[in-house]
C-alpha cells in the first residue's frame, strides 16, 4: 500500500478537490483585497482629472486646464505658476497616514541635473480657526514628490506618505513647478493628471496602494 503523502496528489479523489480548493483560495483573495481597500478613504481630491476644467482649484500665476492632442485634458504651470485646494479631513483622522500622488511630465529635461521646470506636489497639514493664526501643522516635502522625468514629456508618479498630526483638520494640495537658484524659468510647462489624496489605517497600506497607483 502507497502511504508516501505526495503520491496522494496524483489520487483522483483528491484531485476531485482541488477546484474547490482553488475557488476557495480566490473568495479568501477577494475578501481580503476588499478589507484592504476598506481601510482607504475615496479620493478626497475634488476634479482630480482635470476633467471639471480648474473647477475646485485656485490658480495662481500661469497655471491653467489644457487639452493635450489625444483629447486628455490636465492641469499644466508655466513660469512658477502653481494651482491649490484645500481638503477637509474626514472626522478621527489624527494618527493616519496620507498618501498623496499623482504623475507629472515636463517639457523641460537639464542636461545639468537642474530640478528648474519639473512638477512638483506639495502640501501643509493645517488646524484652521487656531485662535493664534497659527493654522501650518506640518509640511509635506520631499519623498518622491518630485516628478524626474528621464526624458520631454514623460509622464512618471510622484507621491508621499504622511502621518497626519493631532488637530489637523485640512490639507491644502499644490501642483508647483520646481526652480533651482540661479536658474529661472524659461516659459516651459509642467503638466499634472490623475491626482490623488488618500487616507490609510497604516503606512503600509498606504505604500502599498502608492506601488499599484496608475
Amino acid at each position: 500500500m502507497i502511504t508516501d503523502s505526495r503520491l496522494d496528489l496524483y489520487n483522483p479523489s483528491t484531485m476531485a478537490s482541488f477546484p474547490a480548493k482553488l475557488a476557495l483560495l480566490f473568495l479568501v483573495s477577494v475578501l481580503l483585497g476588499v478589507v484592504c481597500v476598506a481601510q482607504r478613504s475615496a479620493n478626497l481630491l475634488q476634479n482630480p482629472d482635470g476633467s471639471g476644467g480648474m473647477t475646485s482649484w485656485r490658480p495662481y500665476g500661469e497655471a491653467n486646464a489644457e487639452r493635450l492632442s489625444n483629447g486628455n485634458i490636465c492641469f499644466v504651470v508655466r513660469n512658477g505658476g502653481h494651482f491649490d485646494q484645500d481638503v477637509e479631513l474626514p472626522p478621527q483622522s489624527d494618527g493616519k497616514y496620507v498618501l498623496l500622488i499623482g504623475h507629472g511630465a515636463s517639457e523641460r529635461i537639464n542636461s545639468d541635473s537642474s530640478i528648474t521646470g519639473l512638477p512638483y506636489l506639495y502640501s501643509y497639514m493645517m488646524e484652521k480657526g487656531r485662535a493664534d493664526r497659527k493654522e501650518i501643522r506640518s509640511y509635506l516635502q520631499g519623498q518622491q514628490l518630485l516628478g524626474r522625468s528621464a526624458f520631454r514629456d514623460e509622464w512618471v508618479k510622484m507621491w508621499g506618505i504622511f502621518k497626519v498630526p493631532e488637530g489637523t483638520t485640512t490639507i491644502r494640495f499644490f501642483l508647483n513647478q520646481a526652480e533651482r537658484s540661479g536658474d529661472p524659468h524659461n516659459g516651459s510647462l509642467a503638466r499634472f493628471d490623475n491626482l490623488g489624496l488618500y487616507l490609510f489605517a497604516t503606512k503600509d497600506e498606504a505604500e502599498a496602494f502608492a506601488f499599484q497607483y496608475q
